[in-house]
């Protein structure tokens, strides 16, 4: 028997002994099993606990070894065949070169993943508030020019080892980039100012910003372009440069809004009138709901009438809010004044004749 197996093992198949084949196999075979192993462990260990969204820990490690398992098997199918195997130059360079594919397409995957979760765990620390959903929609631009790149050097990195003369492909290409470079300088300032919109985030998504007449709310950051949906409804669509080279007005962190009220009465108006005025304006605003008064005073002798400043909060950022208590208040403050017949200033101009 022993013989036998001596005599079966020593056959020979396309310069391999079966002996060589078997154990080539059987470590493949194990490998896989292992691999396989240790994935199923990991999804079943740590998927049902990972439920902090996909940038906690656990869930990280459950992404990431999805990624890391194919590479796992092409480095075992890799490793056993040429180390166990006595391979042809021709084969050998072929498995080499499939090897090369492999590796590098599922190894960009891998640090493309990597990148993408450090980002979003980035995003998540500074903007708590936000939901995944937005995060991602957020760093999409980046994660694109991030993907670019490095899927172009895998390609660089690729054809190296297939054989053909990178240095002077990459010259070319170096020259050829001076060359859109200069061409592009509009498209590249705007590429910069993408990056300083992300990391110094003057807005966000969601945002309400004025910028000298336009007005609107972020509804996406570009890496050329960023849109915003006005109040009338049509989409205004900015390039990057224009919003970080202008002075923008932004609306989402504004605890409260400051109103200035300013009236005017006419000059026939009573010195006690005017005396009580600041008093009646302070105890309109001080009824009002989600209003606090700040200061109400005679300001200034006007060129149609006597001018009284005032000044209060409205509790609440939302615009609808604003100007709802500012109708209330102003309603109040005509309807005392008719009762107290107070007039309103409004221009007017006296004109004497002589003789």
């Amino acid at each position: 028997m022993i013989g036998y197996f001596q005599e079966l093992f020593g056959y020979t198949v396309l310069g391999n002994s079966i002996l060589s084949i078997a154990t080539s196999i059987g470590v493949i075979v194990i490998g896989i099993i292992a691999v396989y192993s240790f994935r199923r462990y990991v999804n079943k260990k740590f998927a049902g606990s990972a439920g902090g969204g996909s940038t906690s820990v656990l869930s990280r490690l459950v992404n990431i070894q999805n990624y890391v398992s194919p590479l796992l098997y092409a480095m075992i199918i890799y490793l056993s065949l040429v180390n166990a195997l006595a391979l042809s130059p021709q084969v050998r360079k072929t498995i080499y070169l499939v090897f090369v594919v492999t590796i590098s397409f599922f190894g960009l995957r891998l640090f493309s993943r990597l990148i993408r979760d450090s980002l979003k765990t980035y995003m998540l620390s500074r903007d708590k508030e936000k939901s995944e959903d937005e995060i991602e929609l957020s760093i999409r631009g980046i994660t694109t020019f991030i993907n670019i790149i490095l899927w172009s050097i895998g390609i660089i990195f690729i054809i190296d080892n297939i054989g053909f003369n990178i240095s002077a492909i990459v010259t070319g290409l170096g020259i050829g980039g001076v060359a859109v470079a200069l061409a592009s300088q509009t498209i590249f300032r705007d590429l910069f100012n993408y990056f300083v919109i992300f990391f110094d985030r003057p807005f966000k998504i969601g945002d309400f910003i004025v910028m000298e007449n336009k007005m609107g709310t972020i509804e996406k950051i570009g890496i050329k372009t960023t849109r915003i949906k006005s109040l009338s409804g049509e989409e205004i669509i900015l390039s990057n440069t224009d919003l970080t080279n202008g002075r923008i007005h932004n609306y989402k962190n504004m605890e409260k809004r400051r109103v200035v009220l300013t009236i005017g009465v006419v000059y026939q108006t009573a010195p006690a009138q005017v005396d009580a005025i600041p008093g009646i304006i302070k105890e309109i605003v001080d009824a009002a709901q989600g209003v606090s008064f700040d200061r109400a005073h005679f300001k200034e002798f006007g060129d149609s009438g006597l001018v009284f400043e005032a000044v209060y909060y409205i509790e609440s950022p939302d615009y609808n809010y604003y100007m709802d208590r500012q109708h209330e208040i102003n309603l109040r403050i005509l309807k005392r004044f008719n009762s107290l017949e107070i007039q309103f200033a409004y221009p007017t101009r006296t004109v004497y004749l002589g003789q």
